[in-house]
């Protein structure tokens, strides 16, 4: 491998303990930020993977043309699981939550395997990701995060309030809602308040 002649060699890159003594433990190498052959990879990885934001945005407006209500009141209820307001589209908010669940899954497992494979193990791939005799899954989730901190460079984001203006009240288009950098999480900035899942079993006689 070529070496530059550095004048002043830089620091060793420090160390970060990720996951605990339940699930395991790695000391993951910490750059500040990732690196170009890892984000090339996430995002190689997620292209596939549909975007939450923008299905919410695609969801608003079709509660919207149904029920007469504001996209934006839709679609904050949609973000923070109001079943309350939605209480006429459970089963799309159901839907919706099944599809922000398998999204975030598949993220994780991505940002997880490209922090391993350029970090740690070469010959690492998704099949090991996938693997819980090879990793715990609450494990590869802590990854996942640690991966998420590097690429925001371990500052907290601020939440972004989605306007109507953003949303054109049914006529923007919705794969300009919620853009992020590769491998991003699916945070739509906004706290949820329950579980549309839970809401509607509790409310199902028997």
């Amino acid at each position: 491998m070529p070496k530059l002649p550095f004048k002043t060699l830089p620091k060793e890159f420090e160390k970060t303990i990720v996951g605990n003594a339940d699930i395991g433990e790695l000391e993951i190498p910490k750059y500040g930020d990732l690196s170009p052959n890892e984000r090339i990879f996430i995002k190689e990885n997620t292209v596939s993977i549909p975007d939450v934001r923008s299905s919410a945005v695609r969801l608003a407006k079709t509660i919207a043309s149904k029920s007469g209500k504001k996209v934006i009141e839709i679609y904050n209820a949609i973000v923070t699981n109001d079943v309350e307001f939605l209480a006429d589209s459970l089963e799309e908010l159901l839907e919706f939550q099944k599809l922000s669940e398998e999204s975030s899954r598949q993220r994780n497992l991505v940002m997880a395997t490209a922090i391993i494979k350029f970090r740690l193990q070469p010959e690492w791939d998704f099949e090991d990701t996938s693997d819980a005799n090879q990793i715990h899954p609450l494990l590869v989730d802590a990854i996942a995060q640690f991966a998420r901190n590097e690429e925001s460079g371990w500052v907290e984001s601020e939440s972004v309030e989605v306007t109507e203006e953003d949303l054109g009240n049914s006529t923007t288009d919705e794969s300009q809602i919620g853009q992020k950098s590769t491998g991003e999480s699916e945070d739509t900035g906004r706290k949820k308040k329950g579980s549309a899942k839970e809401d509607s079993e509790t409310s199902q006689p028997g």
